[in-house]
């Protein structure tokens, strides 16, 4: 009897260790979940480098401005303003008899270069002594400037006119990077205009003009020829109007008035 128990006994325990090895993982492989392999992801290098500019920014705020600010600022000339390249040189306002006022003005160039020195002596020897003296000038109805900013090029119009119509002027374009006076020809490069188009659209624009205006002229075809001569057409000079469009500053000539003064007309 006593056999017989030992024998069962036996049997139920060899039973539980088969049981048991039986949930044993196999060699090499683990069931933990901390054994487990993470799964890898491999970003492209230009996500890796946004989320690593996004760590940047958390980490510092500096990086984040700095960022804001290179995104603004596209080159030195694209946060210029007009006043940081002009100013009044001399102005005037005069008390007119019939109670009105005429302000008068002229510029300065603050651009520090040779040429715009030059511009800003043209400038005073012109017209500076009006001011000197305004009243010895009541002859002179307009004196006043303009100025145009667009992307680096400062465009600068003086215009004079006195009683009877007629307009005299000065005219400058500047690329602001240098301080460079720019020609026409120089101008138009720079901007992806064909010199020899916009001297073509100078010329039918300027004929439309003076045909339209003084066509009945008598004795005015050497004047009107001089006009729309070639030499005097590329003399012109060219700038940007507040537009943005590219213009000139041309000499007409006819058998009015004094003779001769300027007007502005399209080159494009």
């Amino acid at each position: 009897m006593k056999r017989l128990l030992a024998l069962l006994l036996a049997g139920i325990l060899t039973a539980s260790a088969l049981s048991a090895c039986s949930y044993l993982p196999k060699k090499g492989k683990s069931t933990s979940p901390t054994d487990a392999p993470l799964p890898t992801y491999v970003p492209s290098s230009k996500s890796s480098k946004s989320e690593k500019a996004k760590d940047d920014e958390k980490q510092d705020p500096d990086v984040a401005s700095s960022n804001a600010r290179n995104k603004e600022v596209k080159n030195d000339s694209s946060t210029a303003v007009i006043s940081d390249y002009i100013k009044d040189a001399k102005e005037s306002v005069i008390i007119l008899p019939g109670g009105g006022e005429k302000r008068c003005a002229i510029p300065e160039v603050l651009l520090s270069s040779s040429d715009a020195k030059a511009a800003n002596s043209e400038i005073i020897k012109t017209y500076g002594t009006y001011f000197d003296d305004p009243e010895k000038y009541n002859y002179v109805s307009e004196l006043y400037y303009e100025a145009y900013l667009y992307d680096k090029f400062l465009s600068v119009y003086v215009k004079e006119k006195v009683d009877g119509g007629n307009t005299t002027g000065l005219c400058y374009c500047f690329d602001i990077t240098d301080g460079s006076e720019l020609s026409a020809e120089k101008l138009c490069s720079m901007t992806n205009h064909d010199y020899n188009t916009a001297i073509s659209t100078l010329k039918t624009n300027l004929t439309s003009y003076y045909d339209g205006k003084y066509s009945n002229l008598k004795d005015n075809d050497e004047m009107r020829s001089k006009t729309l001569e070639d030499s005097n057409i590329k003399a012109s000079k060219m700038f940007f109007n507040d537009s943005h469009e590219l213009t000139a500053m041309v000499q007409i000539y006819a058998a009015v008035g004094g003779g001769h003064w300027v007007e502005i007309i399209p080159a494009e």
